[in-house]
């Protein structure tokens, strides 16, 4: 057997017709590009060049196998290009955890930007309240809510802080009319989570402690569409409430229900190209949204 990369060196040769041209095409030096066509030659038992002094020519046999070179030299070409493409396609499955309101509004819109760009990336969306185990390899990345994670192991980001509001549909606030004040939402019947002990509730059984609750529900879509058929008020994060149609915000956002956001993965997570994608365009996603409802409530102030 001999080197197949002495076959570049016999290409040279064969191509400028000298050594000194070839060692200047392949910046090595005259001696070496001579020693591995010897080699090569040795190796093959067979002589593929004439020596003279104006240069090198190739023997009835050099020519005989100068196509097959070649042809080597094509396939590697392919070969290299091939494993540089592949380099650059991501592609693998991306496990991420968040809640409904943050998939709908943010996570799945930057998965459809996502698939345009990156066909073979399979994301795994896991909508779910409950805090996933990240380091023991439950998910991938996760977009929370709440207080910062304080698991050392964890890479956390802050993105935004979640805002929620009373909305109602507009047939509601019609008969009811629009609330000034909070103490003013005892006019409307209330739509309430089954968890009698979330924060929201407590929020509700504080500060509206006669307040009447109609009707409970376990999923934000439940929720909404509560809200939506007119069987009462409810809190609804402000990124999903404030984009359905016919359904009115009833007061501000309540400044004791503001949750900080933020993005957690893991080191190892994080530098595998596909799951950095996955956090880029989820990331691009949320900051694309905020900069929208800053600038659609500019627009409202200045009018």
């Amino acid at each position: 057997m001999f080197d197949w990369n002495d076959l570049r060196y016999f290409l040279a040769v064969a191509r400028s017709g000298s050594t000194l041209s070839a060692s200047r095409n392949m910046k090595v030096s005259q001696a070496t590009i001579s020693r591995r066509v010897t080699v090569l030659e040795e190796a093959l038992g067979v002589q593929l060049f004439v020596r003279t002094p104006t240069g090198y020519r190739l023997t009835q046999r050099g020519e005989a196998v100068l196509g097959a070179a070649e042809a080597v030299e094509d396939s590697i070409c392919a070969f290299t290009a091939n494993i540089a493409m592949e380099s650059r396609r991501l592609a693998g499955t991306v496990r991420l955890t968040t809640v409904e309101s943050a998939a709908n509004a943010w996570v799945i819109p930057a998965l459809g930007l996502l698939r345009a760009r990156h066909p073979d990336i399979r994301v795994e969306v896991i909508t779910t309240d409950e805090n996933l185990d990240l380091l023991r390899g439950d998910a991938d990345l996760a977009l929370r809510f709440g207080s910062r994670p304080t698991q050392e192991a964890l890479i956390v980001r802050h993105l935004m802080d979640m805002e929620e509001a009373f909305y109602a549909s507009q047939e509601m606030a019609e008969r009811c009319g629009l609330p000034t004040t909070i103490e003013e939402l005892c006019r409307y019947p209330l739509v309430l989570n089954v968890d009698r002990n979330g924060f929201v509730n407590n929020w509700v059984a504080e500060k509206l402690p006669d307040a009447l609750i109609v009707h409970r529900a376990n999923t934000l879509s439940g929720l909404i569409a509560s809200v939506r058929s007119g069987i009462g008020a409810s809190v609804l994060p402000c990124l999903m409430g404030d984009d359905l149609r016919g359904v009115v915000r009833l007061l501000p956002p309540i400044a004791e229900l503001k949750t900080p956001g933020w993005m957690v993965t893991t080191d190892d997570a994080r530098r595998q190209p596909h799951i950095r994608a996955v956090i880029d365009f989820v990331v691009d996603q949320i900051q694309f949204w905020l900069a929208r409802r800053t600038s659609h409530i500019q627009a409202v102030q200045a009018a």
